[in-house]
């Protein structure tokens, strides 16, 4: 039975009643328009609004938790046994207007009584149910097949196996192409970071296919069902050469597409994987492939679908045999320049193939002086760098281990690179950059005009740099003529160690400093434990790596 809404206020979606209460509609178009920027936080960690419902509805207490994040929860406030309890009942838009009213309703029919009191707190309830003790009747499953699985766990955000929050934008792209790509429904989802360095699901058209944005993880697989829209090989004849040759769309699969998603998650038996993973090309996809079904084998037993007690996983890489490659070597793994002169001619040759890389010598310059890794320099922003302090900040969501903001000095060597690199946009063809609503520090040089004066594209991820593989190759050619070595080796993940190399050589062996400056997270005990310098200390030892790189100065003109 579904209740009628009072929408007075639906013109507005944020409105502001006598005793200062922030209400608003509840509509998904209303809580769509919500956006942090507009919204002042100050020291709290997140705002919450209160919906416009009538006094005896279900969703009475409902409220809107928006955080700096820009994450949007559904809370409902329960008065239960003397206080107020706050019960989590999802985040938006993974879950929508309609659904929350479902749950509010089944809320109120199980733990309010006639006069709308609450008798039982929901969350007593979460927690008595996982505090069950098994039962031959409570074994029961859900018979919910993998593909069942596959679709929930899309809508509930890749959620991490064994940690609190969700996987990153690259992770999301990997684990939904094994599960449900390989098909068009893959040309439909991208996936970018927040501030927090969690994935975010957006959907978009397809015009080639004529295809329009999914409204949702839902609208989404019912658009394409298993099979649909599965890629296939193409086949054309060459009449000079005779010949007929085959493009192959793909050598994987995905588990959405296949029998196997049919089956239940309950039945899953390692024997059937490992026949499932004979047609997948490499032992390194197949190592991927396990991982997910390990992954939708978690999710299933978080959401109880497997029963009171469903033992543990009975797939892993001790279970299923997976026939291992010999892995190629990879000659960068222990290289590291330690030549002073080979670093000057890194720059040199850096500087030289600016003009025609624009941000890309940039990023590889700014690797070196910051052993910052390069997935984590793409994504930098300019309000990291804080010219008052003279300081600037790696943040948790960018950083590869996700725990802490890491707060770094500003080298005098390091300003010097920093002016440069937003000198840039001096350049003719380049004035785009200068706009002060461009937030990367490495743009993107792939741009057009209608593109980079739309806000929403020039503050996305597509605006940013993305890519260095032809300028790496061009660079180490230029390095062996320079320094007259034509085996010499370089890559950019050379360089994190080469500054880790110079600094263990400049603070003579100081591994505990080495770590405070590099940012790395394997320090020593003494590093760890009791040696906790300020920024000021920090700054002498990073000063002092950076008094190597003497090859550093400021470009005359642009």
């Amino acid at each position: 039975m579904e209740e009628k809404l009072d929408n007075k206020h639906a013109t507005d979606p944020i409105k502001q009643t006598r005793n200062k209460r922030e209400i608003m509609s509840f509509r998904d178009s209303a809580i769509e328009k919500i956006s942090i920027k507009n919204l002042n936080f100050g020291s709290k960690r997140f705002r919450q609004f209160k919906f416009n419902v009538s006094k005896g509805s279900s969703l009475k207490g409902l409220l809107l938790r928006v955080s700096k994040s820009g994450r949007k929860d559904f809370i409902m406030d329960i008065w239960f046994s003397g206080k107020t309890n706050h019960y989590t009942i999802g985040q938006f838009p993974h879950i929508k207007c309609k659904d929350v009213e479902k749950i509010c309703l089944d809320l109120a029919d199980t733990h309010q009584d006639e006069r709308g009191l609450w008798i039982k707190s929901p969350v007593q309830t979460k927690i008595d149910e996982k505090r069950l003790v098994d039962k031959p009747d409570t074994t029961l499953t859900a018979g919910k097949s993998l593909n069942d699985v596959i679709e929930d766990y899309c809508k509930g955000g890749f959620e991490k196996d064994n940690k609190v929050g969700s996987r990153t934008s690259k992770s999301c792209q990997i684990w939904f192409r094994y599960m449900a790509g390989y098909n068009n429904r893959q040309l439909l989802v991208e996936f970018e970071n927040d501030d927090n360095g969690e994935a975010v699901a957006t959907f978009k058209p397809n015009k080639h296919l004529r295809i329009n944005a999914p409204r949702d993880w839902q609208d989404l697989f019912r658009k394409y069902p298993p099979g649909r829209g599965v890629k296939k090989d193409r086949h054309y004849y060459n009449r000079r050469k005779k010949q007929t040759y085959t493009i192959t769309a793909s050598k994987n699969k995905s588990i959405y597409d296949s029998d196997l998603g049919k089956s239940l998650i309950e039945d899953l038996k390692p024997g059937d994987i490992e026949h499932w993973l004979n047609d997948v090309s490499s032992g390194t996809i197949k190592e991927n492939y396990l991982k997910v079904f390990i992954s939708l084998w978690i999710w299933a037993r978080k959401k109880g679908w497997l029963g009171t007690n469903p033992g543990a996983c009975p797939i892993s890489l001790k279970t299923v045999y997976i026939k291992k490659e010999l892995k190629k070597s990879d000659p960068y793994k222990d290289v590291a320049i330690e030549d002073l002169n080979i670093l000057d001619i890194f720059w040199e040759s850096c500087e030289e193939l600016s003009e025609d890389f624009p941000w890309v010598a940039e990023l590889h310059q700014f690797l070196l002086t910051t052993s910052i890794r390069k997935t984590e320099a793409m994504q930098y922003k300019k309000e990291y760098i804080n010219w008052e302090q003279m300081t600037y900040v790696v943040p948790k969501g960018v950083s590869k281990n996700r725990k802490l903001d890491k707060v770094q000095p500003i080298t005098p060597e390091l300003e010097i690179l920093f002016r440069n690199i937003l000198s840039i946009g001096e350049r003719p063809g380049l004035e785009y950059y200068k706009m002060k609503d461009h937030p990367w520090l490495f743009g993107t040089t792939k741009w057009s005009e209608n593109k980079y004066f739309s806000k929403d594209h020039k503050k996305s991820h597509k605006s940013h740099l993305g890519s260095d593989e032809t300028f790496t190759p061009r660079l180490r050619a230029l390095m062996r003529y320079k320094a007259e070595d034509p085996n010499l080796l370089y890559a950019p993940k050379i360089l994190r160690k080469s500054y880790i190399t110079l600094s263990q050589k400049v603070h003579n062996g100081r591994s505990d400093i080495t770590a405070l400056t590099s940012r790395h997270e394997d320090l020593s005990q003494i590093g760890r434990s009791y040696n906790k310098p300020g920024i000021e200390t920090r700054r002498v030892w990073a000063s002092e790596v950076s008094k190597v790189f003497t090859f550093v100065k400021k470009r005359t003109g642009t």
